[in-house]
């Protein structure tokens, strides 16, 4: 039987009593390896090329007004770590402008250890994963879509999604697998792949972040 291979974290936070809590959660799940514990910037910058993090826990507060810089930083010398906005703001412009920078994934800090696990897990299946308590709903976020909708010329006016395309895209922003997608609008996980694979087609992107890139760009989150 082949062994999985464990998911290596790196947790950035100035709060020993946050860092010690996620540190307590992930320790006890044989999954996650807890590489390195960084409580400045400048421990994390010490940390990471010697880490081999394939997931960072980041506490947007730690780098103050520096942040976008920060992340910037990380994406271009990293750009196959999965970054994780670790937070305190519910704040649905704060997530937009950081989804836009390309991190996958805004959780809160006052989420059930059990959603950390599972952000964790959805970003490195290469999807995003947005809070369940994030102050805009998935129910919320569903509505917003129209019958139709032109995007802007970023993307080319000319590229129109569907009714159920820009459904799915904007699900695909809150980190649903194909298989919830299929269950929340009532279609097979397979006619969600096609979809999926249409979208990719016509927006001309590659991947789950980039479409929620897209999508935040566009107003759609």
């Amino acid at each position: 039987m082949i062994k999985e291979k464990k998911i290596n974290v790196v947790i950035a936070d100035d709060h020993p009593i946050v860092v010690n809590g996620v540190k307590a959660i992930l320790s006890n799940q044989d999954r996650f390896d807890l590489v390195g514990l960084a409580y400045s910037n400048e421990d994390l910058t010490q940390m990471l090329p010697t880490t081999k993090a394939d997931v960072l826990l980041l506490d947007l507060n730690m780098h103050g007004k520096d942040i976008h810089k920060v992340i910037n930083s990380l994406k271009e010398k990293y750009p196959r770590l999965k970054i994780i906005a670790y937070t305190s703001y519910n704040s649905t412009d704060l997530v937009k402008a950081i989804l836009a920078q390309g991190v996958n994934g805004y959780l809160l800090k006052d989420t059930h250890p059990e959603e950390i696990f599972e952000a964790i897990d959805c970003v490195i299946r290469g999807e995003v994963y947005i809070g369940k308590k994030i102050k805009m709903s998935k129910r919320h976020l569903s509505s917003r879509v129209k019958d139709e909708m032109f995007f802007e010329d970023d993307f080319q006016k000319k590229l129109r999604l569907s009714r159920r395309e820009q459904e799915i895209l904007v699900l695909i922003t809150q980190g649903f697998t194909s298989q919830n997608i299929g269950n929340e609008l009532f279609i097979s996980k397979h006619t969600v792949e096609t979809h999926r694979k249409n979208i990719l087609r016509k927006l001309n992107v590659n991947s789950s972040a980039e479409l929620v890139k897209f999508a935040v760009l566009q107003g759609l989150v």
